[in-house]
């Protein structure tokens, strides 16, 4: 976010103050926006997300539940991925949780490579290799049927726990055990079923109801060092729920976790 957009909001992110990180102490949370654009697929306007999250957040009257500061955007120009590492990792270093509003996975792949060490819980609709491939497991959320083979074999030898969206929404919530009592969650808004937030990249039918995806969350005891959103394409929902969705299964992780 530019000098000139701040000057016209008091606030930023659901009611925090915008600052640099070297204002948020130990344990609080830095806002950071990454307004980077989806190169292929089916739908884009995925660099619109982290200002129509702030947007939404201040309709709505968002209180985000921890404290810290709004870190701004970074501008997804020349080496903007190493930028976000490096940012990440200085974070991480102060002991201040970065919450990353995307943009594409991109935006992840950078977020989560600065910390390869830490366990992801990923709430998406299909396998990821690079995060089969991190040292750690991942638990995976929200599934649908379209896995790749080899990729559904190297988490299944690896016993990565995983659930299916039609699992979770029939009450698979209470059955998830080994969730990481440390750990990272990437929110990609596609998973979602496409009839309950039309605002997402990825055509997802057969998706997360909105409320399972919140109260699945909420429901994980696990205390999280990153958090990071893509996949929210927010022209593509004039009613804003998609946003919605997301700003609700956020608040709810620091509830929580």
């Amino acid at each position: 976010m530019s000098n000139a957009q701040k000057l016209q909001v008091v606030t930023g992110f659901a009611g925090l103050p915008f600052g640099p990180v070297s204002e948020c102490a130990v344990g609080e949370v830095g806002i950071l926006g990454v307004p980077c654009e989806v190169e292929k697929g089916p739908r884009f306007g995925a660099a619109l997300a982290p200002d129509a999250l702030r947007a939404m957040a201040e309709r709505v009257g968002t209180e985000f539940p921890a404290p810290g500061r709004d870190l701004g955007n970074i501008e997804p120009t020349g080496d903007w991925s190493g930028a976000v590492g490096q940012l990440v990792s200085q974070m991480a270093h102060l002991g201040v949780v970065p919450v990353v509003l995307g943009g594409a996975e991109d935006v992840a792949t950078a977020v989560l490579g600065a910390l390869p060490e830490l366990p992801v819980v990923a709430a998406m609709p299909r396998i990821r290799e690079d995060l089969v491939a991190r040292e750690v497991n991942t638990v995976w959320l929200g599934l649908n049927g379209a896995q790749p083979a080899e990729v559904w074999g190297k988490i299944s030898q690896r016993s990565m726990l995983w659930r299916t969206a039609r699992q979770l929404d029939e009450g698979g919530i209470a059955n998830i055990s080994k969730i990481p009592e440390r750990g990272g969650l990437w929110l990609d808004v596609s998973v979602i079923d496409l009839g309950h937030a039309a605002g997402v990249v990825g055509l997802n039918p057969g998706g997360m109801k909105p409320e399972t995806l919140v109260a699945t969350v909420e429901a994980m005891a696990c205390e999280w060092q990153v958090i990071v959103i893509t996949g929210l394409a927010p022209a593509r929902d004039t009613r804003g729920l998609s946003e919605l969705a997301a700003l609700e299964t956020l608040t709810a992780a620091f509830r929580h976790g």
